[in-house]
């Protein structure tokens, strides 16, 4: 049987909604797969760069083939919405991974464990001399070799006893908010 090559305005619209759903659901979680080694990390950044970059040119394409021309505007418009910090991050990250043998990646400096077993780890970057981030992730899964699946984790679900390894030195911790208390 033959299909016919030409999608229904109705397919379009929902490939373009769940797009822009990944797209945005990207932007505000990030990847969930960290790779913490070289090169590996290089080949991680450039295939995901590859993929939103795919995934946008091929929203793109749909809102461009969508028959009503105020349904093909709001989906040219959104989906510029949605570029505009896409390509800012990329100006700013892929010619640092493509040209730079030392270019920023995140550093476990803490890691922090509860009796569920329950890994967060506290994460620090320079970004420049004088430019700094930090951040916990949870770890849902460690492959052991460099790559792991994780989570954003904000400070205010580190609440409890936890331990903390921190420069070779396990301590057991109480935090509030994630920070330390008496």
């Amino acid at each position: 049987m033959i299909r016919n090559p030409r999608c229904s305005m109705t397919q379009r619209l929902i490939i373009i909604i769940v797009s822009m759903t990944f797209l945005a659901s990207a932007l505000f979680i990030g990847s969930p797969i960290e790779i913490a080694t070289q090169p590996g990390h290089r080949i991680g950044t450039l295939c995901l760069g590859l993929v939103i970059g795919t995934t946008i040119f091929f929203t793109f394409k749909q809102s461009n083939k969508l028959e009503h021309q105020g349904l093909r505007f709001v989906g040219i418009v959104l989906t510029s919405l949605i570029t505009i910090p896409y390509v800012w991050i990329s100006l700013w990250t892929i010619p640092q991974v493509i040209y730079s043998s030392d270019y920023p990646m995140w550093q476990d400096v803490v890691v922090y464990t509860n009796d569920n077993d329950e890994k967060v780890v506290g994460q620090f970057i320079e970004i420049s001399g004088s430019l700094h981030a930090s951040q916990n992730v949870k770890i849902y899964h460690d492959f052991g070799n460099g790559i792991r699946v994780s989570l954003s984790w904000p400070d205010s679900r580190l609440n409890g006893k936890w331990i903390e390894s921190k420069h070779g030195k396990i301590r057991t911790v109480y935090l509030v908010n994630g920070r330390e208390t008496e």
